[in-house]
């Protein structure tokens, strides 16, 4: 059950790169799209549920902060990044997110909107597991295929 809740985690990361993709399109051009905004906030907050989940009930995340000091974990990068880093990323992100879906439902400024989807999709770039962070914190583009 474990690797299905991994591999939908990763099939929507795909989907919230996309979406953030063409919403940074539309916005960046001043057109408003609040379907394309809402998709993304779905997705986004999907996947922070099952994240949340991966977290306390995987075998990274939260177990690291059990087995090992603080210090430890700071010292050694891979933990650093599936205990800290991973999370808090995407936490920033996905409340970025949130903010430019409310600020474009409420006020239409799209560019105030698009920045705050920019940034947040500078964040999750950099927090993803991509492979070449290495064998211990990268994980496949299309795990399973």
């Amino acid at each position: 059950m474990y690797n299905g809740i991994l591999h939908l985690h990763n099939f929507l990361r795909w989907v919230i790169i996309i979406l953030l993709i063409a919403s940074l399109v539309q916005n960046f051009s001043g057109k408003k799209n609040l379907r394309i905004s809402l998709w993304l906030l779905i997705s986004c907050h999907l996947t922070l549920l099952i994240g949340l989940y991966q977290y306390f009930f995987g075998a990274n995340g939260f177990n690291f902060f059990k087995a090992y000091p603080i210090s430890e974990i700071m010292k050694n990068g891979a933990l650093r990044f599936w205990a800290i880093e991973h999370i808090f990323g995407m936490l920033v992100a996905i409340t970025l997110i949130t903010i430019g879906h409310i600020s474009l439902k409420k006020s239409g400024k799209t560019k105030k909107t698009a920045i705050l989807y920019l940034i947040a999709f500078l964040i999750i770039l950099a927090t993803i597991p991509w492979p070449i962070k290495g064998y211990v914190v990268g994980r496949p583009l299309f795990p399973g295929m």
